[in-house]
């Protein structure tokens, strides 16, 4: 061999331990495959993410890492690979040894021989569950928003139907209409996270019962039974049930008619700790979203982190809802 031989052989050998060192470090999965979906190559990043060492993997078929619904996926992927292209971003689902679901992008790549031809292909794989996670929140924020917005427009409305009844001016309406408004605004605040704002803590249940119906009606309904001091992480999620059932019967319940009554209640049972919300009035059948409404799907979604349950009755002039919740999560206990 020449001596530019040689150092042509050194160069390729020493690219060759280049690469491999940038394969082995790499923080994304790495995987080699032939067109006949055997794996040849697994880095410590593909055993990291999906579970199997490379002596577990290397030989195997590459359908051991792929839901069965998304085996037609490989099929498509080697058609494309075989004509040249390159597969960039595709967003998938693989499977972990352990069996757990795991949301991937993978940029596919042909490898191709000395002769040019397509032998095998190179995956990069990149766990994106957290974005998964960001977006299905972001799609949920967006959902309450728009129920939020609807909501606030259908209460408005309500109000001024019912502010008109006691008033005999327009001056006199526009002053009740101001100061229902700002409380409304107020009772929703307390609905709503604010990441930045100091938590409220140790706030008696009655005192947040009398902040969320201020704006619907002037005789407040008061607390009848066990009253406890709300825990920081209780505040919010018990905000949200009340400003959504104070909004629900101001539109079609106990709170936007004169002969409405409401009662609420609470007690302490063992370890869990009931509010009872009891609506009457001339109301038809159905006064309020129903249990497979999104305000339901919503106050058992902000129960839930507390081991809680949220449960809706309607009868015609009636509505009953029970909220449970653990109380040592209710409560300032740890």
């Amino acid at each position: 061999m020449t001596k530019q031989g040689t150092l042509n052989f050194q160069i390729e050998g020493a690219l060759e331990n280049h690469f491999a060192a940038i394969v082995e470090g790499s923080n994304d999965a790495i995987i080699t495959k032939n067109l006949d979906g055997r794996i040849m190559s697994w880095n410590p990043s593909a055993e990291r993410l999906l579970g199997y060492t490379a002596a577990e993997a290397i030989g195997q078929s590459i359908t051991m890492i792929i839901p069965h619904n998304h085996l037609e996926e490989e099929a498509d992927i080697i058609r494309r690979l075989t004509r040249g292209e390159r597969i960039e971003h595709f967003e998938t689902v693989r499977r972990r040894k352990n069996g757990q679901l795991v949301d991937l992008s993978l940029t596919i790549s042909p490898v191709r021989d000395a002769a040019g031809n397509i032998v095998a292909a190179s995956k990069i794989a990149r766990d994106i569950t957290l974005q998964k996670q960001l977006e299905e929140q972001q799609r949920i924020l967006l959902a309450e928003m728009r129920h939020r917005v609807g909501n606030s427009f259908a209460i408005a409305s309500g109000l001024i139907s019912l502010c008109a009844r006691g008033v005999d001016t327009a001056q006199e309406l526009a002053a009740m209409m101001k100061n229902r408004l700002v409380a409304l605004s107020s009772a929703q605040s307390l609905s709503v996270t604010d990441p930045l704002a100091p938590m409220r803590s140790g706030v008696p249940l009655s005192d947040l019962l009398q902040d969320i119906l201020r704006p619907f009606r002037a005789d407040l309904v008061v607390l009848e039974g066990d009253d406890i001091p709300l825990s920081d992480r209780a505040l919010t999620p018990l905000a949200f049930v009340l400003y959504e059932l104070c909004t629900n019967s101001v539109k079609y319940g106990a709170l936007g008619q004169e002969d409405g009554t409401l009662q609420v209640t609470s007690k302490i049972d063992g370890s869990r700790f009931e509010i009872t919300w009891r609506e009457s009035g001339s109301f038809g059948a159905t006064p309020s979203e129903g249990e497979a409404g999104f305000g339901s799907r919503m106050c058992e979604r902000m129960l839930a982190a507390l081991g809680g349950t949220f449960h809706r009755e309607v009868a015609p002039g009636q509505m009953t809802a029970r909220v449970h919740v653990a109380l040592s999560a209710a409560t300032q206990e740890d």
